[in-house]
């Protein structure tokens, strides 16, 4: 894009950057996401989510959230920019609430699944990215690995809020597990019934050799399932 001069009217080139945005269809919960591809080393950027209101906690019992991803993959080492998309699946145990500590010791899970990717025109070009992820590793993946979210109590809070790790891995052609991204998942629940759960997730690998990292930064909006 360009932008004026302000005294000779003259366009001046401005750096790349590029915005997500997503909200909930209650309007309650909702993530934005800024990057840059404009920078040979990762550039100036960064990620919101927050919900309206408040959240009220189950005390017992078992919840399961689905949804979409929608992201931006940004590099360090190599500019450029790329959009990425995934399926969500998130599972929360509220059983046992900890007075004492303010959390919930029962597990925090979840899964990242059928993840594309998209240059910054739109086209879909997963499969080059695969491709060149193959090539490097020499693997024979079909799809981009799905990313877990680690399993770990104590990873949900009183106020709804939760922090953990995530990271994928893949076996390859000699039957070696290679990791591929490594990363944290930060998210909140909204609602009466804690029936939405708003988040970010932020994983980097070192596996795709368009560069020296890779970076993706997604958005998801999860519903509960009744």
């Amino acid at each position: 894009s360009q932008y004026p001069d302000s005294l000779t009217g003259r366009p001046v080139n401005q750096f790349t950057h590029r915005a997500i945005y997503g909200v909930s269809p209650s309007g309650s919960t909702e993530f934005a996401i800024v990057r840059t591809g404009a920078y040979v080393q990762y550039g100036f950027g960064g990620f919101v989510y927050e919900r309206e209101g408040g959240v009220s906690l189950p005390t017992s019992g078992q919840a399961v959230y689905t949804g979409r991803a929608a992201g931006i993959r940004d590099r360090n080492g190599n500019g450029g920019l790329e959009y990425s998309s995934a399926n969500v699946r998130i599972g929360i145990d509220f059983a046992d609430f900890d007075a004492e500590t303010g959390r919930y010791p029962g597990a925090f899970a979840g899964s990242i699944t059928d993840r594309r990717v998209f240059d910054i025109n739109g086209n879909d070009i997963t499969s080059a990215v695969v491709t060149r992820i193959n090539t490097e590793n020499e693997a024979s993946l079909t799809r981009i690995p799905t990313a877990q979210f680690t399993i770990a109590p104590n990873a949900l809070d009183v106020n709804g809020e939760a922090f953990g790790a995530i990271s994928s891995t893949f076996v390859n052609d000699a039957g070696q597990a290679v990791r591929y991204e490594e990363g944290n998942y930060y998210a909140v629940l909204s609602g009466d019934n804690a029936n939405e759960l708003v988040g970010i997730v932020v994983a980097e690998n070192t596996a795709d050799p368009i560069a020296d990292h890779v970076r993706d930064t997604l958005g998801f909006v999860v519903l509960r399932n009744p």
